[in-house]
């Protein structure tokens, strides 16, 4: 469908000037970078305190309730996808304030404040993602004691057991539907019986067909309409009519379905070395936010987990405005 993967590629270019525009900006006034990740911190500190009173009394400061119960939608309302922008956002302000004061008291119970609503969302990837990026944050800290980050890490899982255990739609999400799940077999089969488990077949199915350029950005939900999944749901027919959708919810079979090989390739390529930078400049500078960066982009990769599109506005704003981060701290 050209018009339709014309009319969502060519825009895709704001991307590259929200990079060089916040690049430019914080190198021009650099003098204001404080202020912005103190704007960061506190919109993400709002944020947070808004999502500990939906989850409290059902609905937001604005009177917004989540459209399912067992997860918070806080300010985005009928979205759930409120954890990738704390995920996003956090973890660079808070590195920026941590560097210049590791015995800040406030900063630690920020991180709390943070880690435990970001469980309480209940967004199964996200929270997976999030608590990953932490750990790689915090276990390449350099000049801080082994000792305070077993502590530190112990009290975060000590959390989120807690969190998972005594906290019913938690405990719903992370053992009961997984546990409810008729696996006889395998992983393989946990990944394909899961809700994305058709999409990502799906786009398999579509790649097949396509295998050097894909079918076009955001084509997704055109391509998919005419393949078939039957032969892996031999025992579920409702699962093989679900493969259909607007992406296939996740990075990997997204790059594969709608770039196909040759795409998927030029963006592996590009973020092993956006990474490969990163950590060459961090093992230079000891660059705290370089370090958050890099934690979010691996964390961001994790192979199967479900994610939203990366050709939408939020997902690579979020992406985008980190690498622009990149940028300014390699050019500084």
């Amino acid at each position: 469908d050209f018009e339709l993967s014309l009319s969502r590629s060519i825009f895709f270019i704001r991307h590259i000037l929200i990079v060089l525009s916040i690049a430019y900006f914080l190198t021009k006034y650099s003098d204001k970078t404080n202020i912005v990740f103190k704007l960061w911190m506190i919109i993400t500190l709002i944020i947070i305190i808004d999502l500990y009173i939906q989850f409290f009394f059902g609905q937001n400061i604005i009177g917004f309730k989540s459209p399912w119960g067992k997860r918070l939608s806080g300010f985005f309302n009928q979205e759930l996808k409120v954890a990738h922008l704390l995920i996003g956002f956090f973890l660079p302000s808070f590195a920026y304030f941590f560097q210049k004061n590791t015995k800040n008291i406030y900063l630690y119970v920020f991180l709390l404040l943070y880690f435990l609503i970001l469980i309480l969302t209940n967004e199964r990837a996200n929270i997976i993602r999030g608590s990953f990026a932490l750990f790689i944050f915090f276990l390449f800290l350099p000049n801080i004691k082994i000792k305070f980050k077993i502590v530190l890490s112990s009290l975060l899982l000590f959390i989120f057991c807690s969190t998972l255990f005594f906290v019913k739609p938690v405990k719903d999400r992370f053992i009961n539907e997984l546990s409810a799940m008729k696996v006889k077999k395998s992983f393989f089969e946990y990944i394909i019986l899961s809700n994305y488990g058709p999409h990502y077949l799906s786009s398999i199915e579509v790649l097949k067909q396509n295998k050097l350029f894909g079918t076009g950005i955001k084509t997704f939900r055109v391509s998919c309409k005419n393949i078939s999944i039957k032969e892996y749901y031999e025992e579920d027919d409702a699962l093989s009519d679900i493969g259909c959708s607007t992406h296939p919810h996740q990075y990997y079979f997204e790059f594969l379905s709608d770039l196909g090989l040759v795409g998927f390739t030029i963006f592996i390529f590009f973020f092993s070395y956006m990474i490969y930078r990163i950590i060459n400049c961090y093992i230079l500078s000891k660059n705290y936010v370089l370090l958050s960066v890099v934690a979010f982009f691996i964390a961001q990769l994790i192979p199967l987990l479900p994610t939203g599109s990366f050709f939408t506005s939020f997902g690579s704003t979020i992406f985008f405005i980190n690498i622009s981060l990149i940028f300014y701290y390699l050019k500084k």
